[in-house]
């Protein structure tokens, strides 16, 4: 009989899964989602006019998303993180639900938004506009949370709640903490 070679990095795994296969796939799955870095839901506005904001999805590097020749002062504020065995389709569904969503919460209002048509096409965008910066942030991530959690990683804070894991723009002047803070839905 060989004996098992020892691996000192996955030698916790087998004493503490007792080779549980099921556990196994839950931890590779909580592993990947914490790596993945190319499937996003991101929230982009711009810094003369945050009254102006953009849904979009990218499987790709968030930079190309980031930019715009015809509005240079546009930019990404944050990303949401989608699991990273979503399909492009499924993420595509996701996308057009939260901006039908978010197109009844801000379209429907007195002083409504609206949501921007492609000039020459007249096709409807993944563009609001006026709507109010940090209430449409919130209310992006509630929508999120609420109707497709299933789909994004979840993170918890500080015992306190739990935030659709996101990352955001380097160059916005304020701190993660309390941008977090913001979204933060309590249990």
């Amino acid at each position: 009989m060989k004996k098992r070679q020892v691996n000192e990095e996955y030698d916790w795994y087998y004493e503490d899964t007792g080779r549980d296969y099921k556990l196994q796939h839950q931890i590779n799955d909580i592993r990947n989602n914490f790596e993945s870095t190319s499937k996003w839901l991101y929230l982009g506005t711009d810094i003369n006019d945050p009254s102006f904001v953009k849904i979009g999805i990218t499987t790709g590097d968030l930079r190309s998303r980031s930019y715009s020749s015809s509005r240079p002062t546009y930019y990404l504020f944050c990303a949401f993180k989608f699991k990273y065995n979503l399909s492009r389709q499924e993420m595509e569904s996701i996308e057009d639900d939260i901006l039908a969503r978010m197109e009844n919460i801000y379209c429907n209002r007195p002083n409504h938004a609206n949501r921007l048509n492609h000039y020459e096409s007249g096709r409807v965008s993944e563009c609001f506009q006026p709507v109010n910066f940090f209430n449409f942030y919130k209310d992006l991530h509630l929508e999120i949370l609420e109707y497709h959690r299933n789909s994004f990683v979840i993170c918890e804070y500080e015992d306190y709640g739990e935030f659709v894991d996101c990352i955001f723009n380097p160059r916005v002047d304020n701190s993660n903490q309390r941008l977090i803070e913001m979204i933060v839905q309590s249990y």
